[in-house]
């Protein structure tokens, strides 16, 4: 069985501490790129004019194709590797996730609802990164355990402090049962 993130350990009175702080940052490894876009939307198959036609995103008012929104988490994400670094593939790689590093009890943590407004578009040559606010925790008996309900947002900005979209990601940390 693959082990899930590290979470931090700690009290609900920890967690609730740091309510309305900033428990994250990330900043993209690389900026925004035609090639990037055009990769995404292979995997995809999403024929929109809008992402892969200069001239068409020009006609729109946009100085180059436009980033299909839900690429805004990729282009704020750190590397996972950098040269000097061991291997890759020689040990499992880490995606940073903001609410690891709440404090609280259990060892199971599961997102229940994520929400995503766009708020502006990203080019080509944009560099993206995120900031995490802890918004609340609510303790909760489940079926599955006791534990919380944790809220972080997630503004993700552009080199010039816009921010093109907000993720609230409503999350549940609880003591897993063992059998």
């Amino acid at each position: 069985m693959a082990e899930g993130p590290k979470l931090a350990q700690g009290t609900w009175e920890d967690a609730e501490a740091l309510v309305g702080t900033v428990i994250a940052t990330q900043e993209g490894a690389d900026e925004v790129t035609a090639p990037d876009v055009r990769r995404k939307l292979e995997a995809i198959g999403w024929d929109c004019p809008l992402h892969t036609d200069p001239a068409v995103a020009r006609a729109h008012g946009h100085p180059d194709v436009v980033a299909p929104a839900s690429m805004a988490r990729c282009f704020a994400m750190p590397a996972y590797w950098r040269p000097g670094q061991e291997r890759p593939g020689t040990t499992p790689v880490k995606v940073p996730i903001a609410a690891t590093s709440v404090p609280g009890i259990g060892d199971t943590l599961i997102a229940t609802r994520i929400r995503m407004e766009y708020l502006a578009p990203v080019h080509p040559g944009d560099r993206l990164r995120s900031r995490s606010v802890l918004k609340s925790v609510t303790r909760k008996r489940t079926r599955v355990g006791d534990g919380a309900s944790i809220v972080v947002e997630t503004t993700y900005l552009n080199q010039r402090d816009e921010s093109v979209t907000i993720e609230t990601a409503t999350l549940l940390r609880y003591q897993s049962q063992a059998a």
